[in-house]
């Protein structure tokens, strides 16, 4: 394979390109309007309990560590991401909560919690068939990583107008999805910001007989 025959390679070049651009700032990782905090807000709603540990798979610069630093200082953090230039300046302030990786399979342990902010705004490939595909199998070998809950957040279909090359994923495949391979325990936040949303889905889905309640996992 040269150059760009990996699906991904087009990818990894536009967020080198931004960050080329617009160096360490939302901008550098194609958040060019922030609301940072709003995204991490809604992608760490589900968490219950002062200590836990946190994957950011695809994390970017880092920037979502030191949000959770101030939030929830007992947490332990690892960022993952695919593009070099990120890793290595991330590294930078801290050089153990940083790691390159080349896909989920290369995440070798569990987490608490798995999030996961703006890694499928744009398509892979051209078809959206093999976009969401490719989304869906990522997202369940993250679940199968994950002790308590996974949460992840994509542009919504819910808007006048698309640019070309970003995927606003369809939210009825996407619970159809998470019912058939994940979860029955999922929300959908569509208020948090009007052209995004997040769904976190629990591993939990356990029901307590014969209350019919979701059985007490804390």
């Amino acid at each position: 394979m040269s150059g760009m025959d990996h699906p991904l390679d087009r990818v990894r070049a536009l967020y080198r390109e931004q960050f080329r651009l617009h160096g360490d700032s939302p901008a550098g990782v194609f958040w060019p309007k922030g609301r940072q905090e709003q995204r991490w807000e809604a992608l760490t709603a589900a968490i219950d309990r002062p200590a836990f540990d946190l994957l950011d798979y695809g994390c970017g610069l880092g920037h979502m560590k030191n949000w959770l630093a101030v939030h929830h200082p007992e947490a332990g953090y690892l960022g993952v991401d695919m593009v070099e230039e990120y890793v290595e300046h991330a590294r930078r302030n801290d050089p153990e909560a940083f790691r390159l990786v080349s896909g989920p399979a290369d995440i070798d342990r569990d987490f608490d919690y798995v999030v996961l902010s703006g890694v499928f705004n744009m398509r892979y490939v051209e078809s959206e068939h093999e976009h969401e595909a490719m989304t869906f199998d990522v997202l369940e070998q993250l679940f199968a990583r994950t002790r308590r809950a996974l949460a992840v957040n994509f542009q919504t279909p819910f808007v006048d107008y698309t640019q070309d090359g970003a995927h606003h994923q369809d939210i009825g495949n996407l619970l159809r999805f998470a019912v058939d391979r994940l979860s029955r325990r999922f929300a959908v936040d569509h208020h948090t910001l009007p052209y995004e949303y997040t769904l976190t889905v629990w591993r939990n889905d356990r029901i307590a007989r014969p209350e019919n309640v979701v059985e007490d996992d804390r």
